[in-house]
């Protein structure tokens, strides 16, 4: 049986507790539009997606998405998946393609977007976005993988002492105090490069 061209899908929040009712939205995605959202818990594994087809239901993030259960050929999804980019290990790292740096450590995880991190004090010449990214980039980053939800290339880098008590001191040209403290209190290790194609 072909895959369906559309898919009536149920979406609703995960995030309910057994008090709090949320609404359930009701939308019809493309088969390409569903696999999509898929592929960023799955990665291109046929299998799995077959699984999940034929289970009518997956969580990604606070999202659950139900819809009626359907067989699907994994020789058809592995041809549909042609539509999807393929992670591309050989792919040097460029700078200023990067849209989305994590910073990663012993207490949790920080997200700095750059339009966020490029937002300057008044009378400030210089952003922290621009200072971040130059420390990281001295690290050489390497390729981790292709995230499908970001529809970036990510890469991987540690962090050494010293980049991270540069980055801690060069925090103060961040415009919230409080993401400046996340900074400080999270003992950064290593950070996550998102970089558009």
């Amino acid at each position: 049986m072909p895959l369906p061209d559309v898919v009536p899908t149920k979406i609703s929040s995960e995030a309910a507790g057994f008090i709090k009712l949320t609404p359930v939205a009701r939308e019809e995605l493309s088969i390409v539009d569903l696999i999509e959202r898929i592929l960023v818990v799955t990665g291109k594994d046929a299998e799995r997606v077959a699984a999940i087809l034929g289970r009518g239901s997956f969580v990604s993030g606070p999202s659950r998405y139900r819809w009626e259960a359907f067989d699907a050929d994994t020789g058809e999804l592995a041809a549909l998946f042609e539509r999807f980019p393929d992670p591309r290990p050989e792919r040097p790292f460029e700078a200023a393609r990067s849209h989305t740096i994590i910073l990663r450590g012993r207490r949790g995880s920080v997200e700095i977007r750059a339009d966020f991190a490029r937002r300057k004090r008044l009378l400030q010449r210089a952003n922290f976005w621009d200072k971040l990214l130059a420390l990281v980039e001295e690290q050489s980053p390497s390729y981790a993988r292709y995230a499908y939800g970001e529809k970036s290339d990510v890469y991987s880098v540690k962090l050494p002492f010293k980049a991270v008590q540069e980055m801690e001191r060069q925090a103060d040209l961040l415009k919230y105090s409080t993401v400046v403290q996340q900074i400080r209190h999270l003992q950064t290790t290593g950070a996550e490069l998102y970089v558009s194609r």
